[in-house]
């Protein structure tokens, strides 16, 4: 009976340490604070490229031939209420992670840049976004931007940079290879690839395999951004599969507890994925590069675990959508939707809500290592190396 209060009460405080580093890390720096009263922004890197799935596209797949852009209630949260091809009621992770970096959101959608709007980006500042719902780390995942293309997007962008600049650093200015090392690559990829293997219904024993074809493939695709001049790696794992609404009212008992099976097969790509990064890294095999694992695993998790605590009220639930658990329809102009929304864990079947985003960046970006929400560094100490 007390060892049960123990560790309850340890698990309380680390969920109130995540809410008190909300608070922390979301008020500005004095350097942000005087910049902010002169009109101007300080970033702690020079741009941030992002790569990934829908937990982190901002756009780019409304841009797709024969694509479906979503409509409202999605971007409802967004100012002035609009959609903008983010899978959530408002921001998400990747604006969060630039908000917390300096920047007013994430880097727009590289497919929505046109010349007038590429000034800043060809001068390797602010950063553009690659990513795609539907994405995976396989190429064979989903049939929107594969994250080989994403890539070659980002290699196009370079090659534009460098032509832009004459090739070279002009005077004092840093050269493009120099921004690009100081900023921060941030990917969130993964999910698709696992709600295709359970999807098809194979085996925990095909697993092995399955883990070993994607880390090979995170493999490539971790070198060609290095050697792109990538060195800052912010990389998202896996969140706990078992524990969305579309996955959740697949069992019996979704309303009350997580799916395990889903959630093992998140766990162990994740605990395959962090060994991959601590030996890239320790063989040289990524020369002068760094990362910073942040875990939507355990922070999903711990949100799930202790709602209250959090700020949550319904963790099972979509707040967007239609039957049981509101996840046995999509989120559609004609679904119903919650008017608490900071309240919700998800927006829709899948995907966080805007409160979510925030607090799980912040818990990635600024609580201690030792809390388990980042490994071996958090992103705030990345980008501060």
């Amino acid at each position: 009976m007390i060892r049960v209060s123990i560790v309850s009460y340890r698990s309380l405080n680390m969920v109130l340490a995540v809410l008190l580093a909300c608070v922390i890390s979301l008020l500005p720096s004095p350097a942000m604070a005087a910049a902010a009263a002169r009109g101007e922004e300080v970033h702690l890197v020079p741009a941030v490229y992002v790569f990934g799935d829908s937990t982190v596209d901002v756009g780019n797949n409304q841009y797709l031939p024969g694509n479906s852009a979503l409509q409202l209630p999605y971007g409802i949260d967004f100012p002035h209420s609009r959609p903008t091809g983010r899978f959530s009621n408002g921001y998400n992770v990747a604006d969060f992670v630039a908000k917390l970096l300096g920047f007013k959101r994430s880097p727009p959608a590289y497919l929505s840049l046109t010349p007038r709007t590429s000034g800043q980006i060809l001068r390797g500042l602010r950063g553009a976004n690659y990513a795609s719902g539907g994405s995976g780390i396989l190429d064979t995942t989903g049939n929107t931007i594969t994250l080989t293309k994403q890539i070659e997007y980002f290699a196009d962008t370079k090659s534009k940079m460098a032509a832009s600049s004459g090739g070279g650093s002009q005077g004092s200015s840093p050269s493009v290879d120099e921004l690009l090392s100081k900023s921060l690559f941030l990917i969130s990829d993964g999910g698709n690839d696992m709600f295709a293997f359970l999807q098809q219904n194979r085996s925990a024993s095909e697993a092995p395999s399955f883990y070993a074809d994607l880390l090979s493939n995170y493999t490539r695709h971790l070198r060609a951004l290095h050697g792109l001049g990538a060195r800052r790696f912010g990389i998202v794992d896996v969140p706990p599969l078992g524990c969305v609404p579309s996955v959740r009212v697949t069992s019996p008992d979704g309303a009350s507890r997580c799916v395990d099976g889903a959630n093992a097969l998140a766990r162990g790509f994740n605990d395959a994925l962090r060994a991959l990064l601590a030996n890239l890294t320790a063989s040289g095999a990524l020369p002068g590069a760094r990362y910073s694992v942040g875990s939507s695993y355990n922070v999903v998790s711990h949100f799930t675990a202790h709602p209250a605590a959090a700020g949550f009220r319904e963790v099972a639930s979509a707040c967007c959508g239609g039957g049981r658990l509101n996840a046995q329809t999509g989120c559609t102009p004609n679904a119903t939707y919650c008017s608490d929304r900071n309240r919700y864990l998800f927006w829709d079947g899948v995907h966080g809500t805007q409160a979510t985003s925030r607090k799980g960046a912040v818990a990635i970006f600024s609580a201690p290592p030792q809390m388990g929400f980042a490994a071996p560094i958090n992103f705030k100490q990345l980008v501060s190396s």
